[in-house]
């Protein structure tokens, strides 16, 4: 009785302890639940949406979306531009200088009765087109005749309006030339377009360092050399006031150096 008895006590208390073994259950299962509740408010919100994404993609079916989700704040964002809604660009004020001058050259030609010379504002800027030498120059020659200087000396206050480049181009057209002073067509159309240069830097005061003179002869004709008309217009001198500042000395600027004329 007493072997019974004391195993009868031995497994009672046995049985009593083992509420301890629960209780150590429930606080490591306690424990681990808030360690999931710390984990999930450490969560990145995106790389949550995007798993919950993949796992409801998995459990539908449906596609498995790569990357982040649209509404993500790290997506990429595309903006299209709005049909009419496209900002205007204001003229410059290079633009509204040119527009100026070829204005107020127009009219001086108009007032002189030059009806061959023309004015066109293009992207390369204002081109004063000279045609038909007869008016300007004698045949096979380089010297301006004196209505041609009256009227660049009405010119002349326009072009120094502008503080750009100003390229003089001569051509000429392709009928054989005769003339001993100038053997080819290059010759004569770079002697007048250097004494176009001259006259209206020596004698109009037009800035030397915005100047240029540029030869062509007869191999850019503006009109087709096929007949006496055409033949006429492409015997002219062109004056471009450019949009572009003049090369000048260390990137534009008058010749202000101690230099001395070169033999």
């Amino acid at each position: 009785m007493d072997d019974l008895h004391g195993g009868h006590g031995v497994e009672s208390s046995g049985n009593s302890e083992r509420w301890l073994l629960t209780y150590s259950d429930m606080i490591t299962l306690l424990m681990v639940f808030f360690i999931i509740l710390y984990a999930i408010s450490k969560t990145d919100s995106t790389k949550y949406q995007a798993i919950a994404a993949s796992l409801r993609a998995a459990l539908t079916g449906q596609p498995i979306q790569r990357g982040l989700p649209e509404n993500s704040a790290n997506a990429l964002v595309s903006v299209a531009p709005v049909p009419g809604q496209i900002p205007k660009i204001a003229p410059s004020a290079s633009d509204a200088l040119i527009a100026r001058m070829a204005a107020e050259i127009a009219a001086i030609l108009r007032s002189e009765g030059q009806n061959q010379t023309t004015v066109h504002v293009g992207s390369a800027g204002l081109d004063i087109a000279f045609q038909g030498n007869d008016v300007y120059f004698a045949s096979a020659s380089a010297a301006l005749k004196p209505e041609f200087q009256r009227l660049l000396r009405q010119i002349a206050p326009v072009l120094q309006q502008s503080p750009n480049e100003i390229r003089v181009e001569g051509f000429t057209n392709n009928l054989p030339l005769h003339s001993a002073i100038y053997p080819t067509a290059w010759e004569l159309s770079s002697a007048r377009a250097v004494n176009v240069l001259r006259f209206l830097t020596e004698e109009c005061g037009v800035p030397p360092h915005q100047m240029e003179a540029d030869a062509f002869g007869q191999w850019h004709p503006s009109y087709p050399n096929d007949s006496a008309q055409n033949l006429a217009l492409n015997r002219s001198v062109h004056i471009v006031v450019t949009r572009q500042p003049p090369l000048g000395l260390n990137g534009g600027g008058p010749d202000t150096g101690p230099w001395t004329n070169a033999e």
